[in-house]
Order: structure tokens, then C-alpha cells, then sequence
């Protein structure tokens, strides 16, 4: 009973507490010199453009300077090309075991990359570069006070990506939700413990962080206010099929954008497709300040009850749909994140404008319909609906009206659901998966392990393990078979497929232990590249 205690301190408890903790404490205190130096660089960029707006001479020297940030924020990439784009799409493949990456390289190029990207005014948030920064910290954390013990690293990786999302936004819950409905798709207690202590220790080293430095930590400001009557619950399921709907429209024109900038223009110099960008944004910045940005500026004037012409915001959402997806997928470091809350908010406002404005509903429930807007976006973009309505309670202030905000999300999130399109993570997901695979040779690979005494598995169940990506389980030989959990000695036949046959089978020794010389395994090559395995 003893070795068995020692064996779970070690196992569990230790990585999913005292490592995740370390990796909390040290992402907080990152995400914070982060948001701090973002913060002052937007407000420098929106003090240039407003400059260059009103002294236009200064036009063809301020589009020379974003070209300059352009190269400089492509050398960064082309440094580490695991920054480019969004980051938490990069973050679950690098968690699921599809992509590595050097965590100390990526946390500083990241770092660099993004306050370039702000500091252009290309309209990308800094949510996805602090998950993925959180998520090199917790691969850092593995490599300095753990490296033999790599079957730890997708715990502490989760569980720093997670602390990453809760430091930037402020919502502790929704990161540990995070963790089960984006990430992982699937929950485990060990997953679960790893993402909340990481989470809540970041949580209070920012909270303290912005006491001692007299700064708020807080996403959002404002408060609702009032309380949507049921009677007009009706107007928040309107907001989600709306939302639902330009959601579709926001994936169908990722993809038609993915056909030109990978497809036609694969070919096209990526120094000049992040020059044009940055480009663009600066014409666009000239023009007007709500092209440009993360998008968090826009949200605090639309609940503000700033007025914006319809054809405007119409115009704010194209436009900044078409800059954002187009610099995404050229590898400019951002996140999607806050722009997405963005569009939300726009649709919410029109959509309350003219409910408003044909006398249905009361005006003093606007700003509950952009909270709604932005909940059910979020919900039907990513299809991570709890974290979404969650997220609207700890950041958005929505608690009194969680019901009517679930309404909304629900409503956008069975209006995607339907229309069978694939969520736009998955997509990006997909699209980074295949970057990295593309060109090399596929193996499909059977193997005999057994669970070695001391090794991870002991105790756990096949839920419990972050098993590396495409393998199944196809039998387990052992003396108990009316036990869920493994034991020594219990001998699992695995088949698997990876361009990587020996790094994988790697992986599977740091949880089951290290094999015998002589084990039983074949690796054969797959010539068909629709033959898949699914994941355990």
C-alpha cells in the first residue's frame, strides 16, 4: 500500500499540482510583462494612425515603417515557424502530439512576433500568442525540473495553456473548460487537475501582479445593468441563429481565402505577402481606426452606445473578416480570439438596432444583445459553446442573465451543427497538421507493450493517458479482467500511424515504461493516405 501511495505522489500528484502550479506561477508573471508592453503598444500605434490622420503628408513614412515592421515580423517567423498564426490552433496540435516545438525559442519569438503585429495595427488579438506562450512555459517547466519524465509534458503543456487563456481574458472557469472542450475534446480528472491548479495559480499571480503594480487585469469594464424579461428571450434566440449563420459564412470564407493564399499563390514570396498585409492594414488604418486593432477598442464603443452608421459597421465587419483571416493564414503571429467577440458584438448591435427600431424591443436591453452576440459567435465559430457562455459570466458580466445568453449560444451553436460545416479550429487545426506531415512517408505500426512496475500507467485508465494521436487500443492481455485501470504486467497490442514510428513509439515508453530489447513490432508503410486510425 505504501509503494502504491508513493507511486500516485509521484504520478499525479506532483505533476498535476506542484508542476502545474510552478507553470502557473511562471506564466503569470509572463502573460503579465506581456499584456502590460501590448497595452502600450496599441495605444502607441492608435496614437500614429490618429496622427497620420490628420497630417496625411505623413502617409507614404508611416506605410514605409509598416513595411519595415513586415520584415521584421517575417524573419521572427521564419526563425520559428511555429508562430506563425494563430496560437491556439498551434497550441492543441502541439498538445494532441502532431507538432513539436522548441518551447524557449517559440515563448520569446512569440513575444517579439505579436508586439509587431499590434504595433502595424493588423487586426489580431493577443489571446492566441498567450495560450501558446502558456503552452511553451509548461513544456519548459517538464524540461527544467522533470525532463526524464516526458509522460508529464501534455499535462503541464494543457495546464500552462490554460493558465495562458485565464492571465489574458481574466476567466479563470472558462480556461479550465477550456481545457476539456477545446483541447482535448474529452474529460479526464488528471487533465482537469493540471488545467485548475495551473489556471488559478496564474490567476492569482496576476490579480497580485496588478496590485502591486496598480494595474487592472480585467478583459472587459463595463456592466450590464438590467435584466432580460423571458418575454424577450425570443430577441436572444433571433441573435444566435444570426450569429450562427454569419459564423458559416465567416469558415466558408476562410476556405475560399485558403484556396488563393495556399493554393494559387502558394508560390508567392511569404515576405511579400506579410509586406502587403501590413500594407493594406496601414491604408486601411489611414481610413479609419475600426479597420484596425485586436478589436477590443470597437467592443468598448459599441457598448458604450457609441453610434456607428449601419452601412459602417457592416462595412467594420467585412473588412476586418477578410484583414484578419487573410493575415492569419500568411503566418502573421495574432489571435483570433477578441476579433472574434468583436464580430459578435457587431451582429448583437445591428440586430438589437433593428428590434429596437421597429418598437419590439426596449433599448435599455441593448447591450445584453451584444453580450449575446459575442457569446453565441465564439460558441459557433469554435464550437466550444460552455466555455462560451461561461466566458460571458466571468468576463462579460451576463450572470443575472446566463439564461438568456445559454439561449443564444445554444441557438448558434445547433445552427452550425446543422449546416454540417466543420468548426473553424478544427479547420485551422487540420490545415497545421497537414503543413507539417506534408511530403513525408505515413506508417501504420503494431506493437506488443507491457506496463512496467513504476511506470505512469499504474492506476490509471485509458482515459487518463494523453495517448499520442491516431492510435487504438486493440487488446489488452491481463490476469484481472474485471478491472478498468492498468496493472503491472498487463500487455496492450497497439497499432498506430505517424511519419514518426520511432519518436512515437518513444512516447509510449514514458507511460508504460521502457521495454524490453526484444519487443514484438512492425512498422509498415501506408500507401493509402485515406486510411486513418482514430484516436483512444
Amino acid at each position: 500500500m505504501e509503494k502504491k501511495q508513493r507511486l500516485k505522489l509521484k504520478n499525479t500528484l506532483f505533476p498535476c499540482i506542484f508542476l502545474s502550479a510552478v507553470c502557473g506561477a511562471f506564466t503569470g508573471v509572463f502573460i503579465f510583462g506581456f499584456k502590460f508592453l501590448a497595452s502600450r503598444v496599441i495605444e502607441f500605434s492608435s496614437t500614429v494612425y490618429g496622427f497620420v490622420r490628420e497630417n496625411p503628408s505623413h502617409l507614404p513614412m508611416l506605410l514605409g515603417v509598416v513595411g519595415l515592421l513586415a520584415c521584421a515580423s517575417y524573419f521572427l517567423i521564419k526563425y520559428e515557424p511555429d508562430c506563425k498564426g494563430g496560437g491556439i490552433p498551434t497550441v492543441v496540435a502541439f498538445i494532441r502530439g502532431f507538432i513539436s516545438f522548441r518551447w524557449l525559442a517559440s515563448a520569446f519569438v512569440l513575444l517579439f512576433s505579436a508586439l509587431i503585429t499590434f504595433l502595424g495595427g493588423v487586426p489580431l488579438g493577443n489571446e492566441g500568442p498567450s495560450v501558446q506562450m502558456g503552452c511553451a512555459v509548461g513544456r519548459g517547466t517538464v524540461d527544467i525540473f522533470s525532463k526524464k519524465n516526458k509522460a508529464w509534458d501534455k499535462y503541464i503543456m494543457t495546464g500552462g495553456a490554460c493558465a495562458g487563456f485565464a492571465a489574458v481574458t481574466g476567466a479563470p472557469i472558462s480556461a479550465m473548460l477550456f481545457a476539456i472542450e477545446e483541447i482535448h475534446h474529452r474529460f479526464s480528472p488528471l487533465i482537469f487537475m493540471a488545467a485548475s491548479t495551473a489556471t488559478l495559480t496564474a490567476s492569482v499571480v496576476m490579480r497580485a501582479l496588478g496590485v502591486i503594480f496598480g494595474r487592472d487585469v480585467s478583459l472587459f469594464h463595463f456592466e450590464i445593468g438590467s435584466v432580460l424579461p423571458m418575454r424577450y428571450v425570443w430577441a436572444t434566440a433571433l441573435v444566435g441563429i444570426i450569429t450562427g449563420l454569419v459564423a458559416i459564412l465567416y469558415t466558408k470564407l476562410y476556405r475560399a481565402l485558403n484556396k488563393v493564399i495556399n493554393g494559387k499563390l502558394k508560390n508567392f514570396p511569404l515576405i511579400l505577402k506579410f509586406v502587403i498585409v501590413f500594407i493594406v492594414v496601414g491604408l486601411l488604418g489611414f481610413l479609419s481606426d475600426g479597420f484596425i486593432g485586436t478589436g477590443h477598442g470597437l467592443i468598448d464603443l459599441i457598448i458604450e452606445n457609441h453610434y456607428f452608421p449601419w452601412l459602417v459597421l457592416l462595412l467594420y465587419l467585412l473588412v476586418r473578416a477578410v484583414m484578419l483571416l487573410v493575415a492569419n493564414q500568411s503566418g502573421i503571429t495574432g489571435g483570433l480570439f477578441v476579433p472574434s467577440l468583436c464580430f459578435g458584438a457587431i451582429v448583437g448591435e445591428l440586430v438589437s438596432r433593428l428590434l429596437i427600431f421597429s418598437g419590439i424591443l426596449p433599448a435599455e436591453y441593448r447591450v445584453i444583445m451584444v453580450v449575446v452576440g459575442m457569446a453565441s459567435f465564439l460558441s459557433a465559430a469554435s464550437r466550444i459553446p460552455l466555455v462560451a457562455v461561461m466566458f460571458s459570466v466571468e468576463a462579460l458580466s451576463s450572470l443575472p442573465n446566463i439564461v438568456t445568453v445559454a439561449v443564444g449560444v445554444a441557438f448558434s451553436y445547433l445552427v452550425v451543427e446543422l449546416s454540417g460545416i466543420k468548426d473553424f479550429s478544427e479547420t485551422v487545426v487540420e490545415k497545421k497538421i497537414a503543413q507539417n506531415e506534408k511530403g513525408r512517408p505515413m506508417y501504420v505500426c503494431d506493437v506488443h507493450m507491457t506496463v512496467k512496475e513504476n511506470s505512469f500507467a499504474v492506476g490509471k485508465e485509458v482515459k487518463d493517458i494523453l495517448w499520442p494521436p491516431r492510435l487504438v487500443i486493440t487488446s489488452v492481455y491481463r490476469q484481472t479482467v474485471d478491472e478498468a485501470m492498468f496493472r503491472i504486467g498487463d500487455v496492450l497490442h497497439l497499432r498506430y500511424k505517424s511519419a514518426y514510428p520511432e519518436d512515437t513509439y518513444e512516447v509510449l515508453e514514458s507511460f508504460l515504461g521502457k521495454q524490453d530489447a526484444d519487443i514484438e513490432k512492425s512498422f509498415s508503410l501506408s500507401s493509402d493516405e485515406h486510411y486513418n486510425i482514430l484516436e483512444v
